[in-house]
């Protein structure tokens, strides 16, 4: 009864602040410099979008006015698509029967489950992206690279057979694509250029799913048949990864590096589940609740909301398991951004007047409510005598020395092309595969010209984000602050980390970036009805 009254008591509050704020003079005064500043020469300067202007994407929407006029060229009659369909799936269909009296027991089972995913897949090639996020944290990479490859050849089939419609693409394909122009760079100068070869393939994988997403997804309902999948894949991966972090094997039994004893000496566990690593986890699910978060005010039906909410809650609660302290930092940023993107005015002063007022009491309820593992862990995140900490400066130490004689075009792509240079600048035998900073590894693979892309990318999908921020479509406006308060996340928990290089998150991220340039293309197609 006093937690009710108590809530009740708060939102009585902050609606007063709320109406308070938005008949005060600093909002009217904020409105006039908002006013002013559109007005002005600089601030008409900066809200053009001088790239969907420039010539260069002039030239750029000729040659996709050419591959679009020549994949009309291409078209069957519908007759032929459906005799290539049909016909395939006729294959595929003996090859699974085929398989079972023929196979081991354990290959025939998974040759029969491949056949009838690629038999469904090439009815439809949107099923090929719900299978993608399904189970990739469960296939090996060479089976994600396949699904992606066939999913294109469905796509194609179904432009044959004159199904879909046109290509579309949008000036922020230019910094995505220039930055691929320097990852293929970077993989050929390489010194070690088969294993860069190797690791190219991750965002090639990425970027084909992308461009069939955008090309694909468009309606509002594929895009929540796709989150919803993509929740429903963090539902099973979150639920797995609690049930054995209590039930399967210790952490210090598998690896005693990722714990901290002398420190920590409570922290027993931490969830990693099929992930490789407690941080690839957690910056799994960093990605994946905001998401989720967001399909709970956005999806229309009942259903997909429990799925939503069932999804954020397991997340969130497998994120503290996985004790990742950057994972942590990264969420909480990422759900201030999702907040500030939804109610900016009652985000502001609940953190601003709330935050400062309330903050002793929120330190004291979270010292007796969490537990003292957590509580250590969240201590200890600027401790220099924790062993992981310690650990990255002197890897940042190394990583800025070799910048310093690698910073024009970077070493090459990949772990094993950083770390055959990344010998030479060793600091105190701290022996990596990567520099655990998403900046400084980009600044050692490609170089300051493919850091400049990748943020210039970045830029593009947050002026995006606000974009769409006043877009007509709730569903729209709810996922856009979902995928932004993502990225946000993806990029404060790489500030300390990094992931890319990781198969199972180096293409769902350039799948959450697909889901960015499906929002525009819905908004662009239907703006008063998407």
């Amino acid at each position: 009864m006093l937690t009710a009254k108590a809530l009740s008591r708060y939102y009585q509050i902050n609606d007063y602040f709320v109406k308070s704020y938005q008949w005060s003079r600093t909002k009217a005064l904020i409105r006039r410099l908002s006013q002013a500043w559109s007005a002005s020469l600089t601030g008409g300067w900066f809200s053009r979008d001088w790239l969907g202007e420039s010539r260069a994407y002039d030239l750029f929407s000729r040659l996709v006015a050419w591959i679009d006029s020549l994949l009309t060229r291409l078209m069957g009659t519908e007759k032929e698509r459906y005799t290539i369909n049909y016909v395939g799936r006729v294959m595929l269909g003996l090859f699974a029967v085929l398989s079972l009296p023929f196979l081991p027991r354990d290959t025939a089972v998974l040759a029969f489950d491949a056949a009838l995913l690629a038999g469904l897949v090439l009815y439809r090639s949107e099923y090929g992206l719900y299978a993608a996020v399904l189970i990739l944290p469960f296939l090996p990479f060479k089976a994600a690279f396949v699904l992606s490859l066939f999913t294109l050849v469905s796509w194609f089939l179904q432009v044959r057979g004159g199904e879909l419609p046109r290509l579309k693409f949008s000036p922020t394909w230019i910094p995505l694509l220039l930055y691929f122009l320097v990852m293929f760079y970077a993989t050929v100068t390489s010194i070690s250029f088969w294993t860069s070869a190797s690791e190219f393939l991750i965002p090639v994988t990425g970027l084909i799913f992308l461009f069939i997403m955008v090309n694909r997804l468009d309606t509002l309902e594929k895009l929540d048949d796709f989150l919803v999948v993509l929740a429903l894949a963090g539902l099973i991966v979150s639920s797995y990864a609690i049930y054995d972090y209590y039930y399967g094997y210790s952490i210090l039994e598998l690896h005693k590096g990722w714990v901290d004893a002398d420190l920590n000496p409570e922290l027993s566990n931490r969830a990693a589940a099929i992930f490789d690593n407690p941080n690839l986890l957690a910056h799994y699910f960093v990605l994946l609740t905001p998401l989720s978060l967001a399909g709970v005010f956005a999806s229309p039906k009942w259903w997909r909301k429990v799925v939503f909410l069932l999804a954020t809650v397991t997340t969130t609660t497998c994120l503290m398991l996985t004790y990742s302290r950057g994972g942590w930092i990264g969420l909480a940023v990422g759900l201030v951004v999702f907040c500030l993107l939804q109610r900016p005015v009652l985000t502001v002063i609940t953190l601003g007047v709330g935050g400062l007022t309330q903050l002793p009491l929120m330190t004291a309820v979270m010292t007796r409510l969490l537990p003292a593992s957590i509580m250590n862990r969240l201590v200890s995140i600027s401790s220099l005598k924790d062993s992981s900490n310690a650990f990255r400066i002197d890897t940042w130490k190394g990583a800025f020395a070799l910048i310093q004689d690698h910073w024009p075009t970077g070493v090459g792509l990949g772990r094993f092309a950083f770390n055959r240079v990344y010998a030479t600048y060793l600091v105190a035998n701290a022996t990596v595969p990567h520099s655990h900073s998403l900046f400084l590894e980009l600044m050692s693979e490609f170089g300051i010209i493919g850091t400049t892309l990748f943020l210039w990318l970045f830029l593009r999908l947050f002026r995006l984000g606000l974009k769409l921020r006043s877009a007509a479509s709730g569903l729209i406006r709810h996922y856009n602050a979902g995928i932004m308060a993502a990225l946000v996340g993806f990029l404060t928990h790489s500030t300390i980390d990094y992931f890319m290089w990781y198969y199972k998150l180096g293409v769902l991220i350039w799948l959450l970036v697909g889901v960015v340039l499906v929002l525009e293309r819905l908004n662009e197609d239907n703006p008063a009805k998407a």
